[in-house]
């Protein structure tokens, strides 16, 4: 299975009912494009410079192909997205992910209500494959170690790779090698979690600096309620 993210800031000049358009327009593509699971839009409620976060999941790579080429990819949504289109109602956000993803073998990430956090990792890609594989069975078991998380999930940020080698044709890779996502009940856990004593949230707190061999080199975050209404 393929996880997916779109992460946008919406354009300054954006009239209203275009971003409403828009926000239909993925909250309702699995209507249209069958391929397209598990798709929700949450609006941003950190202080990271993006606004709106389209969450969705695919079966397998060909069923992402099929999306790709769906008409109502071309007719609909890419009218609100793309640079050319003169109803583009976003911009590229400043975190370098506007479109990140990574594959798992089943709906892990599967949260109806809530809030997801989303926090973006860079690891050194000097690490040892045993550090790394350290760090992420650590963060895959999140929930065990803090009470308020009810999801802990990561993985490679491969769709990420993808894109950039398939669109951008640029041969660095992307910012952010890894996607750390993390479910809460409400805020108020939220705000736990981040204040509390876990190892998880302290190695957070202190910009994972050293945590599990120095491993995590940067990190970004932003929050969402999951199919919650715009500020």
């Amino acid at each position: 299975m393929i996880r997916r993210f779109e992460i946008y800031r919406i354009r300054p000049d954006a009239e209203p009912d275009e971003v409403d358009a828009l926000e239909t327009a993925c909250r309702r593509a699995g209507q249209f494009i069958p391929e397209v699971m598990y798709s929700r839009v949450g609006w941003n409620r950190s202080d990271a410079p993006a606004q709106v976060v389209w969450e969705h999941a695919f079966t397998s790579p060909e069923a992402y192909q099929r999306y790709m080429a769906h008409p109502f990819h071309a007719n609909v949504l890419d009218r609100y997205l793309l640079n050319d289109s003169p109803q583009r109602v976003v911009v590229d956000n400043d975190l370098g992910a506007g479109l990140v993803g990574y594959h798992c073998t089943g709906p892990v990430f599967e949260l109806a209500s809530g809030i997801r956090r989303i926090v973006l990792l860079r690891v050194d890609r000097r690490a040892s494959p045993a550090d790394v594989r350290g760090l992420t069975d650590r963060l895959d078991h999140g929930a065990a170690e803090a009470d308020e998380l009810i999801l802990s999930v990561v993985g490679a940020n491969t769709l990420g790779s993808a894109w950039f080698d398939a669109v951008t044709q640029i041969a660095d890779p992307p910012r952010w090698t890894h996607l750390w996502e993390q479910g809460f009940s409400g805020i108020d856990e939220l705000d736990a979690y981040l204040a509390g004593p876990s190892a998880l949230a302290a190695a957070e707190r202190q910009g994972f600096d050293g945590w599990m061999n120095g491993v995590i080199r940067r990190a970004a975050s932003l929050y969402y309620e999951i199919d919650g209404t715009r500020p």
